[in-house]
């Protein structure tokens, strides 16, 4: 069987199991495994086929790193844990431990300050939301 083919089984090999798997890293392995393929098919010996698919695999390896990295920093951003974060609610209703009770998103919440100062009257903004209850700025 020719070189470059058994590359080729093998880039397969590698792309069924990124299919299943999902891991970008195997993409890099893939690129390898075609790049040496390519080498075999123009007449390369072995030792350039396995050094170019290995610099291929290399450079994959990283560029995959930093595109992960960058991936799950956008998915911090958007999470979806801030979505309530600087929307407005009213206090109207201020309770003898000082907490308030406020009407958001069609339910009542206890809300309280995240510096543990009293609430006050008026219009504020939502910090976060700590489990059912709303921590004010």
């Amino acid at each position: 069987m020719e070189q470059y083919l058994i590359w080729l089984i093998i880039a397969l090999v590698l792309l069924g199991t990124e299919m299943m798997l999902a891991s970008v890293y195997l993409i890099a392995f893939l690129l390898g495994a075609l790049t040496a393929s390519a080498c075999a098919f123009f007449g390369c010996p072995l030792t350039i086929q396995c050094t170019l698919g290995a610099i291929v695999i290399i450079a994959g390896v990283i560029c995959a790193y930093f595109y992960r990295k960058k991936i799950a920093l956008l998915n911090n951003k958007i999470s979806l844990d801030n979505i309530d974060e600087d929307q407005i609610v009213f206090v109207d209703n201020i309770l003898e431990d000082g907490t308030a009770k406020v009407k958001y998103r069609g339910a009542l919440w206890t809300a309280y300050k995240a510096d543990g100062a009293p609430i006050t009257k008026g219009q504020h903004k939502i910090e976060k939301i700590d489990g059912t209850r709303l921590v004010l700025k």
